[in-house]
This record gives structure tokens, sequence and C-alpha cells, in this order.
């Protein structure tokens, strides 16, 4: 991937090129931002940059033997790791090598990606993908040969958050003494999932959300939209490359999870049991990704709403839909219930995450929900 092909981000594009420059190169490397930021973007380019045979000072050439396979995500000398769960072609032993082929598909025919649709493409239904420590041997037996053609061996390490504890143990070697000329490029999401002696070991790249305007200006070189669209997408994508990609393809995607939202609040305001358990019996089908992607937004619309009520949600990117809900709920969520609702989203989060069963916790929680509707101030 050249870094013209990356989406905004030019400051870090300026600062991992000035690394190659002057040939400071940490061996461990973590590119650490949200879903959609670019990091895994960015840190493929730096890859590819490192090992063009004749770079030019802003990127890559494109066109020189390393850089033809790394476009083609197939250089031997670049080894990809990442999360998996059996399914119906690898019914036992899941490491990534298994998987390499619908990796590679994956990644060539999405421009940026996030955990969920990954997920969707390896048909694994609701069970949640690890790195495990089948993947730890390809990692240090890559690592442990000299590079074939370029001049660096890399593994790239995507979502190392999601490493089980003997994966992560057993590459803690190689992190601390690593064969000359190798590169490990982590790419992650959340840096206190993983254990403090890797994050040691590692240099980390804080790669921030995209910026509105380098969005929109990929937002109308990529899509059939008009600037007005265009400046509505990258503002409710909040920096999120993956997100707005969705909405310029179907602008409703965004639409479907406010309503739902707007439902289940109406339904325990109510405390409609009959419904809310319809609810919750159709919301159970849901993917565990989409399950979490729920309360996460449940937790955004909480804190629009304190904004809302405190007078500083002006240019919050709001959807008109929102806005208009915003109108009457935005008064029950205040001072007296917003830890609470804080503290429990954040559990069933949590729980979901390890496999928690998602139609207990959301009973649980719409009983509590209602009942912290009614909290006066």
């Amino acid at each position: 991937m050249l870094f013209k092909d990356v989406v905004g981000q030019e400051d870090l594009k300026k600062r991992l090129i000035k690394q190659v420059q002057l040939g400071r190169i940490s061996h461990a490397q973590l590119f650490l931002g949200q879903e959609g930021s670019g990091n895994f973007q960015l840190a493929l380019a730096f890859a590819q940059y490192l090992n063009c045979e004749v770079p030019s000072e802003i990127d890559s050439c494109g066109s020189c033997n390393n850089c033809k396979k790394y476009n083609q995500f197939q250089h031997p000398d670049l080894n990809f790791v990442f999360p998996t769960a059996t399914n119906e072609v690898v019914k036992k032993d899941n490491e990534s090598k298994k998987f390499l082929p619908q990796w590679i598909d994956f990644i060539r025919n999405q421009h940026y990606f996030d955990f969920e649709s990954w997920c969707a493409h390896l048909d694994i239904e609701k069970k949640q993908p690890v790195i495990n420590v089948l993947d730890s041997l390809l990692i240090n037996q890559s690592l442990a040969l000299k590079p074939f053609e370029a001049a660096y061996k890399v593994v790239v390490i995507w979502c190392p958050e999601r490493m089980n504890l003997d994966c992560a143990n057993k590459i803690l070697k190689t992190l601390e003494e690593p064969q000359d000329k190798s590169l490990i490029l982590m790419v992650g999401h959340q840096s206190e999932a993983l254990l403090p002696t890797i994050i040691s070991r590692l240099q980390i790249t804080k790669v921030p959300p995209i910026p509105a305007a380098e969005m929109v200006t990929a937002l109308l070189s990529q899509y059939d939209l008009d600037q007005q669209t265009a400046d509505s997408v990258a503002n409710l994508a909040e920096g999120n490359y993956c997100k707005a990609a969705l909405l310029a393809k179907d602008p409703n995607v965004d639409e479907r999870i406010i309503l739902q939202f707007q439902t289940w609040v109406r339904l325990c305001y109510q405390l409609d049991v009959p419904k809310l358990q319809g609810w919750i019996d159709q919301f159970g089908k849901e993917s565990r990704e989409s399950q979490k992607r729920f309360v996460s937004y449940c937790l955004r619309m909480f804190h629009l709403c304190i904004y809302a009520n405190y007078g500083t949600a002006e240019g919050l990117p709001v959807h008109h839909l929102e806005a208009k809900f915003m109108e009457k709920f935005a008064r029950f969520i205040h001072a007296a219930n917003i830890t609470d609702f804080m503290n429990e989203f954040d559990a069933v989060h949590t729980a979901i995450s390890r496999n928690g069963n998602a139609k207990i916790q959301f009973f649980s929680l719409s009983l509590k929900v209602c009942n912290f509707l009614k909290y006066k101030i």
C-alpha cells in the first residue's frame, strides 16, 4: 500500500518517512488508533516504503519488484497474523495461516475495514476470534529467518489485543531479542487489553481519528456524493473511515441503529414487558460485534444528552433523527443517573465481549434502565 492511498494523516506520514530516511527503525511498533483511523493502512504503507527499492521523498515507487508484491499482499518477507475462530472450513486448530487466502481476499476488497466486517467474512456465527498460541509459532519462526528478497522481514499483527495469554508470553523473547532486519508491526485499538510486558517492548505511534476535512476530500474522490452529503457523512463518522464508507454506500445504515435505540428506550420507559421481550429476542440473534456496537451507540447517545442538557452540544455531530428525539429524551439523562448508565452499559459491553448471554444481559439492563429514567434531579 502506498502512503497516498491512506486517507489523511499527513503529519504521521511525514514522520514515518523521516524515520526510514534517518534509519531510526524500531524493531517492534504499535500503531494505536480507533477503528477506521487508518492505523493498519499506515503500518502497511510504512513497511512497503521501508522495503521499496527506489523510494521517493514522499512515497514508495509502487513499481519495483518489492512494491508489486506488497501491493498484492503476497511478498515472501511479509506475514500477517490476525484473530481467527473455527468455522465450516477450519473445524479445529484455527490459526492465521489457515485463513490466509480469506484474509488476502478480504483486505484486497476492502480499503478500510473493522473487526465486525472481518467476523462476517469469516462466517463464524457468534464465536469470538482470537490470536492463539499457534500464531506465536508463526511469528517466532518467520522472524527467525533472514529476509529472502526485501531489506526487512515484516510481521503485521492486526488486533493484538485479541492475543490470548499463551500467545503473548510466547512472543516476549522475540520482542526482546529480535533478529537483525526483522520488524513487528502491531495494529491495535485498545492498548489497555495488551499485557504490560508487551507494551513495554513496543514503540507506540498514536493514530488520531481522521479529521473531517481530510475525510470529505477522500469521500468526494471515491464516492458519488455531493459536497453537502460528504460533509454530513464525515461529521457523523467521527473520524472513522469504515463508518464513513458504510454511510456513503448506504445512508440509511445509521438510521437503523438510531431507530433501534429509540424503540428500545421507549419500551424500557413504558416497561412493556411482552414487547420488550420480543425486542430482546430479535437483538439476541445479531452478531456479538453488532450487539457491542449497539451498546457503544447507547453510550454515545447518553453523552450527547448530557452535553445538550448542559449547553455544550453545539457543533457535535448529530443525525437529524437523533436531534429530534433528543428534544424530549435529553431531559431524562442528567447528573443523578449518568454514572449509573455508564457503569451498567460498560459492564454489559464487557459481558458480551466475554461471551455472556446477550438476552439475559439486556433483559436485566432494560429493567435497570427503566428505573434510571425515573430518577429525579
